[in-house]
């Protein structure tokens, strides 16, 4: 890694392997005095699939805000009280991998922590399928929590 870290960022959906991830990049951030950015991928795949298709972007868009909402929620929640002050939120809609690789690509400094599997009901024998793309595109550091 040429660049020093800047920021963490910490895809989340809600699930467990999340949550142990963004507990682990708590500790990371602030031992590195860095701030820390949850990230929430609204699927695009889910647009298609459960025929959002015919809606306008706003109701998308409404639909993204809401499910990530609900994930950026159960984050702070498994969080407690060790939950940093200044964690930012954003939401993007799109293939989650080829958003996290994207966000990681914008800015040199950041490092993203994330959970070995998601919500996803397919099964993968090692990685889930998203962290394993991540790791093998991203050029920033890749750290997956089990």
């Amino acid at each position: 890694m040429n660049h020093p870290v800047k920021e963490i960022l910490v895809p989340v959906d809600g699930s467990d392997n999340a949550n142990r991830a963004v507990k682990f990049a708590a500790g990371m951030a602030a031992a590195l005095g860095v701030p820390m950015r949850l990230f929430y991928v609204f699927p695009a795949a889910s647009v298609e699939v459960i025929g959002m298709a015919g809606m306008s972007r706003d109701d998308i868009d409404h639909a993204a805000q809401a499910a990530a909402q609900r994930a950026f929620d159960k984050t702070r929640e498994a969080l407690g009280d060790d939950a940093p002050k200044d964690i930012e939120e954003e939401t993007s809609i799109g293939d989650p991998a080829e958003e996290i690789v994207r966000y990681a690509e914008d800015d040199p400094g950041v490092m993203v922590i994330m959970g070995r599997r998601g919500l996803s009901r397919m099964k993968s024998l090692v990685l889930g399928s998203v962290s394993d793309k991540v790791s093998r595109h991203a050029k920033s550091p890749v750290t997956i929590i089990t």
